[in-house]
């Protein structure tokens, strides 16, 4: 689906207050309450848009956040590990990555000793789980947010 300029101005309005009502959105892009909702409609619909409520684990006793990179052996089990994975709720994130690596995890734990008993008895006794590197993140900075104007294709100059 291809995102128009008015998609662009309203995805970021509701990036930036998620909670922010129609009427508030059309008043602030100059057009009515019900292209505002339509459009909502539609880029829910079509999976472009998802709204969600995001808690700052740090502000609610998850502490330990950490990157696992994960070799899959042998590569026919990729799909189970993957499915395996996605069961645990620990996981706030899991991407299949290019590289030495197959996959790439971000995990939410209480502490350190949360963090260490997902990898023994969690991740470590999943078939196909055959190395792993871990990355603890001391402190984070930035939350996932970015501008999605930034990412709108550029139009070529006349």
């Amino acid at each position: 689906m291809a995102l128009s300029d008015f998609d662009y101005k309203l995805v970021n309005l509701l990036k930036k207050d998620g909670r922010s009502s129609f009427t508030e959105v059309a008043s602030k892009l100059g057009v009515s309450v019900s292209t505002v909702s339509n459009r909502y409609n539609k880029l829910v619909e079509e999976g472009v848009l998802h709204i969600l409520g995001w808690v700052d684990p740090t502000k609610t006793g998850f502490n330990a956040y950490n990157r696992v990179t994960i070799e899959v052996r042998p590569s026919s089990l990729l799909d189970d590990v993957v499915a395996a994975l996605s069961k645990i709720e620990e996981v706030s994130f899991l991407a299949l990555t290019s590289g030495r690596n197959d996959l790439e995890v971000n995990l939410i734990c209480r502490n350190n000793s949360h963090l260490l008993e997902v990898m023994r008895e969690k991740i470590f006794t999943i078939k196909g789980v055959d190395n792993t590197s871990s990355t603890i993140y001391y402190s984070v900075y930035k939350w996932a947010s970015h501008d999605v104007n930034a990412l709108k294709p550029k139009q070529p100059k006349p």
